[in-house]
């Protein structure tokens, strides 16, 4: 292969590259606008399902009950015998323009502003409560949309993550995220992370169980020795320590300074 063919060979592949990032973005701009027609195909699949219609007078069922909507998409999209599966960003898309336009929260105007991860960050949300269009994250949520700043993604990972339930960690999941964090050198950090936990404990077993934890890692000063058997810090360093962060943790004294005392100029002599 020549020089020229290799080079051309590279203009090729940069251009393959820019090619293939170009249509991964034009894929994830389409979320928000399939995201509709899904939510459109839900509510029409939740009325052919319905024995009831609108005002509340009986009616035939159009579909089995319990038809899915992954299914009803199926063979609503199915060309020559093949169908395409719901694709689950269309469908986080499909929630949150259900929850905030279709329940008025915000306008379809801004459903169309925002970015498919916005979008899905607040059908997240909106999942984490059941769908209740009432709850104060949901309608925080639609401030965010409607408002669209920089920080918008952040605002709303940050309203999940406070109505999402934790994911439960195993003891040695939790074993090794806190090797991982001290061995970075934030010991400190931990340590201080569970002074404060500890100041709000109510459960009785925990506090128990903690405080002999404590006792435990505090044992472990003196366990603490060199290839010598020698302390690597002897009581002598951990009172000093201990001494200074008293002194810098004691209380200023409030009794009030005496002030200083006054000199009375000596009385002038009266004249004869």
């Amino acid at each position: 292969m020549t020089v020229e063919e290799q080079d051309k060979m590279a203009r090729q592949a940069v251009g393959m590259e820019t090619a293939a990032k170009t249509a991964t973005e034009a894929h994830k701009q389409s979320y928000p606008a399939i995201g509709k027609v899904v939510c459109v195909l839900e509510e029409r699949l939740n009325d052919l399902k319905s024995d009831r219609n609108k005002d509340g007078t009986e009616k035939k069922r159009q579909i089995a009950s319990n038809t899915s909507l992954s299914t009803y998409w199926e063979s609503i999209t199915r060309v020559n015998g093949k169908s395409t599966k719901l694709n689950p960003h269309w469908y986080s898309c499909a929630v949150a323009f259900g929850t905030y336009v279709r329940s008025e929260l915000i306008e379809e105007a801004d459903y169309d502003k925002n970015t498919g991860q916005c979008l899905e960050l607040a059908a997240s949300i909106s999942t984490a409560v059941g769908g209740d269009v009432t709850s104060g994250a949901v309608a925080a949520a639609a401030e965010e949309l409607r408002d669209r700043s920089k920080d918008t993604a952040k605002h709303l990972q940050e309203i999940l993550d406070s109505v999402k339930e934790p994911k439960a960690m195993t003891v040695e999941q939790a074993q090794k995220a806190l090797a991982k964090i001290m061995a970075c050198g934030h010991l400190p950090v931990v340590v201080a992370s569970v002074g404060a936990e500890i100041a709000h404990l109510t459960d009785a077993e925990m506090a128990r169980s903690t405080f002999f934890a404590m006792l435990t890692a505090n044992d472990m000063w003196a366990a603490n020795v060199d290839k010598n058997g020698k302390r690597v810090f002897p009581d002598k360093v951990l009172d000093a320590w201990q001494a200074t962060y008293d002194k810098a943790n004691t209380p200023a004294s409030e009794t009030p300074e005496t002030p200083a005392p006054v000199e009375t100029p000596a009385p002038v002599a009266q004249a004869a």
